[in-house]
């Protein structure tokens, strides 16, 4: 799944969060923290040279087995199954080089009654700070108001599992889509 960079509102108004349409009050608030995510790298690897070693096996099996068939096979199969397996490799490879690039990611986590929920994702470190540091400003100051329009990342981003509303501690790490 692709991920998706939507402007949403985050305002603090009469002792209510708004995160786009999702409103945490803030007397129920229990914990909020940013929360860094980045991407586990050496899984990215591992899971890299598996299929690329398989890849290469079948390709290598596929290829002994028409060449064993001799002139029973017509010889643009064999082209074909190069080209087939070079291109999944290739595919594979631009997959790979994606997720490696990946910057890390900020979640605003917002904990109401136990759960730590992610109200907000960015690539912007400064900004998910900030939000934090205000959220804990509006608990202590009833009277507080702030609006400000934010870019938020939704997508399958962590180990499978959606940021918008999950559930994030901390130990999830970026991988996957």
């Amino acid at each position: 799944m692709r991920t998706r960079h939507r402007d949403v509102e985050f305002r603090i108004s009469r002792r209510m969060l708004w995160v786009d349409m999702e409103a945490f009050p803030l007397q129920m608030v229990t914990r909020v923290r940013p929360i860094e995510i980045t991407p586990n790298r050496s899984k990215i690897l591992i899971a890299y040279a598996r299929k690329a070693a398989a890849l290469l096996g079948l390709g290598v099996l596929g290829l002994a087995l028409l060449s064993c068939a001799g002139d029973a096979v017509p010889n643009w199969l064999t082209g074909v199954v190069a080209v087939v397996l070079a291109g999944a490799f290739i595919a594979q490879t631009v997959r790979a080089i994606r997720l490696l690039t990946r910057p890390a990611l900020y979640v605003l986590s917002v904990a109401t009654a136990g759960t730590a929920r992610a109200a907000l994702v960015s690539d912007k470190r400064d900004l998910i700070y900030d939000l934090t540091r205000r959220v804990a400003e509006a608990i202590d100051n009833p009277a507080m108001e702030y609006a400000i329009h934010v870019e938020h990342i939704e997508g399958d981003l962590v180990a499978g599992d959606k940021y918008s509303g999950d559930r994030v501690d901390g130990d999830k790490l970026v991988f996957g889509s």
